[in-house]
């Protein structure tokens, strides 16, 4: 006679697995956290790969083409599309799909998987995830002075005449009232953001591109948001202040 499983032994087994299950996820989380997160050092990779490639055909690093730090144009996203034979949407920005059907190497994938600030910026570019830092004191916010580099050693000068920072994946940080606005997105998952709105202590962290061609990455603990001295800060603005 063939015996069938009682109940109690079916709940056990229930039981059991849903206890192996709450084990599993929260390890699977981080692991794909953590494969997002190499995802996107090795895009920043590339990105300073073609600076490099740049400084040697130009003598210069790229121009920095966008007026207002934190959102990249479409010349900063071909350069990179043309040295690394990548695809790319034709231009214009404003036609482009969302990110989630865009090429994986042009945007963070915590970006992606954030949902915010879809679409192009006030000054025409688009927020990846990514921005570009080097060549500040080309901005034209910097030129016409209305902005300062507060820590101008830190972001890479146009000759390449010291290690400095190239590219990094905070993309802006309003000072304003407390809790903070980041336009931003390694942030933790237990961080609330519905309307994008959350505190410097749930910021994960983030990578920062350097002109030797090492990438690293920042943990949130090590970053100072509250000091106008601190190495994180780097340059100030009327709109606010821009931290890498």
């Amino acid at each position: 006679m063939k015996r069938a499983f009682t109940l109690i032994e079916l709940l056990v087994v229930i039981a059991i697995t849903g206890l192996l299950a709450s084990l599993l996820l929260p390890v699977l989380g981080q692991a794909k956290r953590r494969a997002k997160r190499m995802l996107c050092m090795n895009n920043l990779r590339q990105f300073a790969l073609v600076d490099t490639m740049y400084l040697n055909d130009y003598n210069q690093l790229p121009p920095l083409n966008d007026p207002i730090v934190g959102s990249l144009q479409y010349a900063d996203l071909a350069l990179v599309a043309r040295y690394l034979n990548l695809t790319i949407p034709p231009p214009p920005l404003s036609t482009w799909p969302r990110r989630a059907q865009q090429p994986k190497w042009i945007n963070c994938p915590m970006a992606v998987d954030s949902g915010m600030a879809e679409g192009p910026t006030l000054g025409g570019g688009l927020y990846t995830g990514y921005a570009y830092v080097a060549c500040l004191e080309q901005s034209p916010m910097v030129v016409s002075g209305l902005a300062t580099i507060a820590r101008p050693g830190y972001s890479a000068d146009k000759r390449n005449t010291y290690r400095g920072v190239l590219w990094v994946d905070i993309v802006d940080a309003f000072l304003s009232t407390d809790p903070h606005r980041y336009e931003f997105f390694h942030i933790l998952n237990s961080a609330k953001y519905p309307d994008f709105v959350f505190y410097a202590n749930q910021l994960e962290g983030f990578h920062r591109a350097w002109s030797d061609g090492s990438v690293e990455w920042v943990p949130g603990t090590q970053i100072n948001l509250a000091s106008a001295g601190s190495p994180d800060l780097i340059i100030q603005t009327f709109l606010g202040n821009y931290y890498y």
